[in-house]
């Protein structure tokens, strides 16, 4: 079957919220991660995105500052007594920093699922390191192991449009400058980052997120320029 042929709807309805996230997140004009924590059945709890650069944040979220993580948002939105955390999983884009790693951790959720790796920051690789992060069952998912859609397959576009979506939001911000982190990047997902650099020159992501498109359409347009190797 081809990676795009079921396209959206073959996609577990917690990583359309994370992708819905991620994209409404970039056409806030912030950086494009978003997360969502689920229970036992499924059921989406609490969604966050990062809003660094954003004006505003619902209610007990964080915006307009560095600590504005999306994992840390979808975090933050949780009550306090809601259920059992042990039985939840926390869901994101993008491999956490060290920041949401250590808020994942303190949350009491045990069950961790990233959709991208980010060689730069990423964290997953705290865990073990010091008696106190030793010491939870830590249960952890990465881009080849998580469940995309829920007959899992063998391979995926999905975290090659994350990491495409990152880059030219990245780049559009800087002006068109390359980083050492691009560069890093592009050693292990080059794919992901050949799509970056050519959103960015295109002006394709500006001009949809002005056009006000959904993610199921954004998203199934990289897919498909993915398998075409364009």
């Amino acid at each position: 079957m081809s990676q795009v042929e079921a396209g959206w709807s073959s996609l577990t309805p917690h990583w359309q919220a994370c992708l819905e996230e991620s994209w409404q997140a970039f056409c806030e004009g912030t950086i494009p991660i978003g997360a969502v924590v689920i229970d036992a059945q499924g059921q989406v709890l609490a969604r966050g995105r990062n809003r660094i650069y954003a004006d505003s944040a619902p209610d007990g979220q964080v915006c307009q500052t560095e600590l504005a993580h999306a994992e840390l948002n979808a975090l933050l939105a949780l009550g306090v007594d809601q259920g059992d955390r042990r039985e939840w999983a926390l869901y994101t884009t993008t491999e956490p920093c060290p920041l949401c790693m250590g808020a994942f951790y303190m949350s009491g959720i045990r069950t961790l699922h990233y959709g991208s790796q980010d060689v730069w920051s990423g964290s997953v690789n705290l865990l073990g390191t010091t008696p106190y992060l030793s010491r939870k069952p830590i249960k952890t998912f990465g881009p080849g192991e998580t469940d995309f859609t829920a007959r899992r397959a063998e391979s995926s576009p999905v975290p090659n449009s994350i990491v495409g979506l990152g880059i030219a939001w990245y780049m559009g911000r800087s002006g068109g400058r390359v980083a050492d982190w691009c560069r890093r990047m592009e050693q292990f997902n080059p794919a992901g980052v050949q799509l970056g650099f050519n959103l960015y020159e295109s002006g394709e992501l500006r001009r949809w997120a002005e056009a006000d498109l959904p993610a199921q359409q954004v998203f199934e347009v990289l897919w498909q320029r993915l398998e075409r190797g364009v």
